[in-house]
């Protein structure tokens, strides 16, 4: 008999709560998880930890995973999130420890396959966890399980050779983020340690423990504590994904720091078209759908953005400064083509190294405790039509050097002050009848966009106004 799929028991637990069905997914992919944690953490009661945390935060989010999520790259990319807290306290002292290992016991008996490992285990889960989502479930499951390609290709929704060419393209990208951090090695000898090495035995004991403490809540402090910081994280960095739809296409990340190219003063210089493409990317949205902000900062929180000086040095048109209101935004700006043929370099007065642009986008917030469905829908539709606007404006001004929008946004999170975890609700009054949801111990309440609600465009009442709405992919 064909062992039911992962899709099919997180259905069984999300619907009826099965302690059997959530086991069983646990006894899967308890080693797999286990050994990305101990990679990481470097002893195996934090491992233990980690691993239970994982779990717990699975069985918490089993019925938002969508259909196509990769159950064993979602699981690897959760490990990393909850190890790092963990990690910020051991690091240094687990590289040193590494470092001193590799000069004392690496000798000519070990094969390069071993050397290999011994040099990217401490890189590894860090990079996987940076790999996109269809990119970070193939590496995990054709080398991590060890999964023949047709599986590969059938857990990501395309063909054989399809799923070849996605391995090849993801371990790629993890050969050329290890030579960033100064290893060296090739595609197939990273396949081959990785291969050998990923995967360690659980304790015996751990699934069944885990199976307990994620169907009945029974957890220790510090797990508790692990759960609540990793969640947070998860959400915001589900905030920061859509909120990636112009200066982070852009920019590939959330924020940038800004390197000076003038030796004698170490300044931050900024493209002229970097800014002019989110100047304009900000002008093209919505306002009453979609709230924008494109800003500069200083990663000196004692510098007030607003007293930042920024001067377009234009061999054309001379200098021209350009004014940032209090929160950092651009008050104005030049758009003109002459200036876009040169493309000068926009000189700020911070050191170099501590110039950082970010960017927000979430829902505006209602006036009062009372609005319309279409308030959350519109801002999700115009977040959509956000990033193919600005997948066209990245790929025409930047070619292949920056990557694409990662996917389609479809909720909202509305985020609730702290002392109203458990408390806030939101109340839809349908055509079908009235819908309650309160927030969770975050003070989070998630709703995924739904088309006949869209159409219907019902009243949503909140028992108090929510800090603010975010847009996120659920």
């Amino acid at each position: 008999m064909q062992s039911p799929s992962d899709a099919a028991l997180l259905a069984e637990y999300a619907v009826g709560r099965s302690e059997a069905a959530f086991a069983q997914l646990v006894q899967r992919y308890v080693a797999l998880v286990y050994s990305a944690a101990l990679r990481q953490v470097g002893n195996p009661h934090s491992a233990e930890e980690v691993t239970q945390a994982v779990f717990i935060i699975l069985a918490r989010k089993a019925g938002g995973l969508g259909r196509k999520t990769v159950l064993a790259g979602w699981l690897c990319r959760t490990a990393h999130l909850a190890a790092r807290d963990v990690l910020k306290s051991e690091r240094r002292r687990q590289q040193r420890e590494h470092n001193a290992y590799l000069e004392s016991d690496m000798n000519s008996s070990a094969t390069d396959t071993q050397i290999a490992w011994q040099q990217l285990a401490p890189l590894l889960d860090e990079a996987v966890a940076q790999l996109g989502d269809a990119d970070r479930a193939a590496v995990v499951l054709r080398y991590f399980e060890q999964r023949p390609l047709d599986e590969v290709g059938a857990a990501l929704g395309v063909g054989a050779d399809a799923a070849q060419k996605r391995v090849t393209r993801a371990l790629d990208k993890l050969r050329k983020r290890f030579t960033k951090r100064g290893l060296t090695l090739s595609a197939a000898l990273i396949a081959g340690a990785v291969s050998a090495n990923s995967i360690s035995a659980a304790p015996v004991g751990l699934a069944t423990k885990i199976s307990v403490v994620s169907g009945k809540g029974i957890v220790t402090a510090s797990i508790a504590a692990m759960v609540k910081g990793t969640m947070k994280t998860m959400i915001w960095n589900n905030f920061k994904l859509p909120a990636m739809t112009a200066a982070a296409i852009i920019l590939a990340a959330g924020t940038m720091t800004l390197l000076a190219q003038r030796a004698e003063k170490p300044v931050a210089r900024i493209p002229y078209k970097f800014l002019e493409d989110g100047w304009l990317f900000q002008q093209s949205i919505n306002p009453t759908n979609l709230v924008f902000h494109f800003l500069i900062s200083s990663h000196n929180r004692k510098v007030n953005p607003q007293k930042i000086h920024l001067t377009i040095h234009s061999a054309s048109k001379g200098d021209i400064p350009l004014q940032l209101g209090e929160k950092g935004q651009l008050l104005a700006f030049p758009c003109d083509d002459d200036l876009r043929r040169e493309n000068p370099s926009v000189v700020t007065d911070q050191p170099k190294g501590t110039m950082g642009i970010g960017w927000w986008v979430y829902v505006p917030r209602p006036e009062g405790v009372t609005f319309r469905y279409n308030l959350l829908s519109n801002a999700v539709d115009e977040a959509n039509k956000a990033a193919e606007r600005a997948n066209h404006l990245a790929e025409s001004d930047y070619g292949q050097s920056v990557p694409r929008f990662p996917g389609t946004v479809n909720g909202v999170c509305l985020v609730f002050p702290h002392a109203s975890a458990g408390k806030a609700k939101v109340t839809i009054v349908t055509a079908g009848g009235i819908k309650e949801y309160i927030a969770d111990s975050h003070g989070l309440i998630t709703l995924k966009i739904n088309p006949r609600l869209q159409a219907e465009n019902p009243t949503l009442t909140v028992s108090e106004r929510p800090d603010w709405i975010g847009i996120m992919q659920l």
